[in-house]
């Protein structure tokens, strides 16, 4: 579902800029990564969109255009895998809450990982944690797990991808008893977590059209490569 366009739409000012993907799909630009996240969202209006939430993540955001910063090599891969699988771009925008897409973060709490996973979260979905080694701290094998884990979730969930979100954070099993209990025993925490993920997507929907994102965006990009387990130091 594209969102509609009011004025100067940003996948078709992209798609009218010489900045497709080249042939050996070994690079690719800001722009169509962008280009392809609008095409793939659920929910690309963005008339609700939290403006506290804008304003909290927009550091995070704007690291996209810094030709220094990983970040939106990162996002590529995530976005690329995410439409593989059929999945919504929102998925995408997970681990900018998560670790802000850094796959190096610790949680004092356990979670670890670009996706924050536990470390009995990752097991379940085939991640070794243990022994001097932690696949959660494998951009490439934490985010083959989590695409597992959200196809299961999209699924139970009948598609929807504000529930599939929470029951992320909360856990399935707690999601599901909520339901049974018309919404009661989610955490305030798990019920803004879609109005993070949204009010992300549109700030990056939003600076997309702006002159200030344009020019950096039309940058050359190098499309991962990545080994499938990087092994935990110490």
């Amino acid at each position: 579902m594209m969102r509609t366009c009011r004025g100067p739409c940003l996948a078709l000012a992209i798609f009218a800029t010489p900045c497709a993907l080249a042939a050996d799909d070994t690079t690719t630009t800001g722009a169509t990564v962008l280009a392809q996240f609008q095409a793939h969202l659920a929910s690309p209006d963005c008339d609700d969109a939290s403006a506290t939430w804008r304003r909290h993540y927009a550091p995070f955001v704007r690291r996209l255009i810094d030709p220094r910063d990983p970040a939106l090599a990162r996002f590529d891969y995530v976005l690329a895998r995410m439409t593989e699988a059929g999945l919504p771009s929102e998925y995408a925008i997970i681990p900018f809450v998560e670790s802000h897409y850094e796959p190096d973060q610790r949680s004092s709490e356990g979670p670890a990982g670009l996706w924050q996973f536990t470390a009995q979260t990752a097991r379940l979905h085939g991640l070794k944690v243990g022994g001097g080694r932690d696949d959660r701290m494998s951009l490439e094998a934490s985010t083959r797990a989590a695409v597992t884990y959200l196809k299961t979730l999209h699924r139970q969930f009948g598609g929807s991808w504000r529930t599939t979100v929470m029951a992320y954070n909360a856990g399935d099993g707690r999601m599901r008893m909520a339901q049974r209990r018309g919404g009661a025993g989610l955490s305030f925490i798990t019920r803004i977590y879609p109005d993070k993920i949204h009010a992300i997507s549109c700030d990056i929907l939003d600076h997309g059209d702006s002159e200030h994102w344009k020019a950096p965006l039309q940058r050359q990009l190098p499309r991962l490569k990545l080994p499938g387990v990087l092994r935990a130091k110490g």
